[in-house]
């Protein structure tokens, strides 16, 4: 399709010309735009937003021609983003307004009527404001009617923050465009720099694949649509250029990434409670076949979420429920090492975290940018490990999509504590915390028939063969740590230790104590090179033997097993009374509610016993549980800094 070009824009032009302020004044509004977006993600959330308001407006209007397309390009080479829709389009006139705070093209009466309840995600006006004062290169091109309009400003941030008097002027671009051959549609592109947020795209995501997660997760493209229809079926296509300026190409579902969506071989046993107790009667005891889920998730409509609140809350909160037709969905793992699982498993990457527990807002069929605490009245640790996302039709969130009105807030917070006391009723669908947490431990705990040949093909995955040792692969199960954590110590790798009694039936699992001369093997820490196991000096004074009172000890496969037990309202054991944890390693990298702190050579004084590896502290607490991690001891020996020697 041949584009004509508009004949009558007059390039170049400044969008702010047409407010009647001061050239202070307008510097003082835009500024005020600027600073209600802190995100890390704006620019997408605003780019994306407009353009599938766009595309579902020509749907709407029955425009017919090129399908509902967006395809977003992240060049991490070039460190740009650019955003093409085939939405309605704008007229030159438009173009010309686009960046002025304020003016919204949304406006149409007919086309609002049509979205009844699905109102627009963006309608203040300052979205491509923002976009265009906060960074200092953008293109935006736009065709609608065969007439196709083609724009750069440049410098739109240096001039609001005072860094440069000349305004910012939009100029003709005369680079090619998508649109050129397009029926219609709109065009936007975004350069970055170290003055802009973000400042860098390949160091917020190198990783192609992550970007899938963060539109799905972060954008309108993830729309929040629970059991109703979209608008209209859109077809997403992302192109992430990395760094050596290889294209890689995804096709992206157009739905928010629930967990219970993400998939892996083995799968994930997640349960969806609402559907199974609808089957099954919600007062009748679950069958076997239903126990032991890695996670359960509900979706509840307004009527299941006015039934769950109490009779005082219905009273407070009945208008907001009619006025805002509030939706939820829950989800939570057995254990928080779960979701690293996930997140894993989404991005092919350790460490990155897009889906997470906690209450999130989603208004208009999208999420809210700020995540908030979930405010339980009981089961608190529980909640930290419960993930509720709330759906108002019709809120207003504020101008950074940040929050929305306190009225709104309210009902979200006493509908998502409905939730968590809900899930913790159903816990023992779940399987117990501390099992098998990654999913080569779950396959050999899954298929018992096949457990020798399982553990066998682990031994040859995972080995661990240190004569004198005994044990050929590292531990599957908390008997494993037990039993190598037993070998470890005939060999005097934890000085002094004295075992008085081990249970599998008590609620605590082991006693011991410490009494060891002063000059013992490997009690006192010279280096991490030497007895770097030992208790520092500043702790074991001079000369005297080294003695404590009896200790509490606890065994576990992985320490997120000991930190979801001790969150659990039915379990027997306290924090207080622990005294130590040995366990093999960590599957989750941090612990809501807790600080993890490894012993290094900077923090040795706080080595309160020999062999300690790390230290646990709960928020509020002053008491420590001594770690002892068997596999950072295992490194110590491999590196040969640490030694060991036959009995005898």
């Amino acid at each position: 399709m041949t584009s004509t070009m508009n004949p009558d824009l007059k390039f170049p032009f400044n969008p702010l010309m047409t407010m009647t302020l001061t050239d202070e004044d307008r510097r003082r509004q835009i500024s005020g735009v600027l600073e209600s977006y802190n995100g890390t993600y704006d620019v997408l959330i605003e780019a994306i937003q407009n353009a599938v308001d766009s595309v579902e407006d020509a749907a709407l209007l029955g425009l017919g021609g090129p399908p509902p397309t967006i395809v977003v390009t992240l060049n991490l080479a070039e460190n740009w983003v650019s955003v093409m829709d085939t939405g309605v389009g704008m007229s030159p006139a438009q173009v010309a307004e686009a960046f002025v705070p304020g003016k919204s093209f949304k406006g149409d009466p007919g086309i609002i009527a049509k979205r009844g309840n699905a109102k627009y995600r963006g309608y203040k006006g300052v979205g491509l404001t923002f976009l265009a004062y906060g960074t200092d290169d953008i293109v935006l091109h736009s065709k609608k009617d065969g007439v196709l309009t083609k724009g750069r400003m440049q410098y739109g941030r240096a001039w609001a923050l005072g860094e440069r008097t000349e305004g910012a002027n939009v100029v003709h671009d005369d680079a090619a465009s998508p649109l050129d051959d397009a029926e219609r549609g709109t065009f936007l592109r975004i350069m970055f720099s170290p003055s802009t947020r973000p400042k860098s795209l390949n160091r917020l995501a190198s990783i192609p694949k992550v970007w899938v997660t963060i539109l799905r997760t972060r954008t309108a493209i993830g729309q929040v649509l629970f059991n109703s229809d979209a608008i209209t079926k859109l077809q997403v296509t992302l192109h992430v250029i990395d760094g050596k300026a290889v294209d890689h190409k995804f096709q992206v579902e157009p739905e928010f990434y629930y967990p219970h969506l993400v998939t892996r071989k083995p799968p994930f046993r997640f349960l969806d409670l609402v559907k199974y107790w609808d089957t099954h009667g919600e007062h009748t005891k679950p069958s076997a076949d239903q126990l032991r889920q890695d996670g359960l998730y509900l979706i509840w409509d307004s009527q299941r979420i006015e039934r769950e609140l109490t009779e005082e809350q219905r009273k407070l909160l009945g208008d907001e429920i009619k006025k805002y037709s509030p939706q939820l969905y829950a989800f939570v793992p057995y254990q928080g090492s779960v979701w690293g699982e996930l997140n894993a498993e989404l991005t092919g990457a350790k460490h990155r975290s897009h889906i997470y527990p906690g209450l999130v807002l989603a208004v208009n069929r999208q999420r809210l940018a700020e995540k908030f605490e979930i405010e339980a009245t009981r089961y608190e640790t529980f909640s930290r490990n419960v993930l509720v996302l709330v759906h108002f039709d019709n809120a207003r969130p504020d101008q950074g999509r940040k929050t929305v009105q306190d009225e709104v807030s309210e009902l979200a917070r006493r509908a998502a504590d409905r939730a968590v006391q809900y899930l913790a009723k159903q816990r023992e669908l779940l399987k117990p915390a501390g099992e098998a947490p990654t999913p080569g431990q779950r396959e050999v705990e899954r298929n018992h028939g096949d457990w020798v040949y399982n553990v066998r093909e682990h031994a040859k995955q995972s080995p661990l063969h240190i004569p004198p040792l005994t044990f050929v692969s590292e531990p599957l199960t908390e008997q494993d740590v037990v039993g190598l954590f037993h070998q470890l110590t005939s060999l005097g790798l934890f000085a002094g230790i004295r075992i008085f009694a081990t249970s599998q039936v008590a609620t605590y699992d082991c006693l011991v104590e410490f009494d060891s001369p002063a000059d013992a093997p490997g009690l006192r820490y010279v280096s991490v090179d030497e007895s770097p196991l030992g208790v520092s000096p500043y702790v074991l004074g001079s000369g005297k033997p080294f003695t404590t009172r009896h200790q509490t000890v606890e065994f576990k496969n992985n320490l997120d097993g000991l930190v979801d037990e001790l969150g659990r309202a039915e379990t027997r054991k306290s924090y207080g009374h622990i005294d130590v944890c040995v366990c093999w390693s960590t599957v989750s990298d941090r612990f809501e509610g807790y600080q993890l702190t490894e012993i290094t050579e900077g923090n040795i004084d706080r080595r309160g016993l020999p062999g300690v590896t790390h230290l646990l502290e709960r928020d509020g607490e002053s008491h420590v549980i001594q770690i002892i991690m068997l596999k950072n001891v295992i490194d110590m020996i491999k590196s040969g800094n640490l030694q060991i020697a036959s009995p005898g």
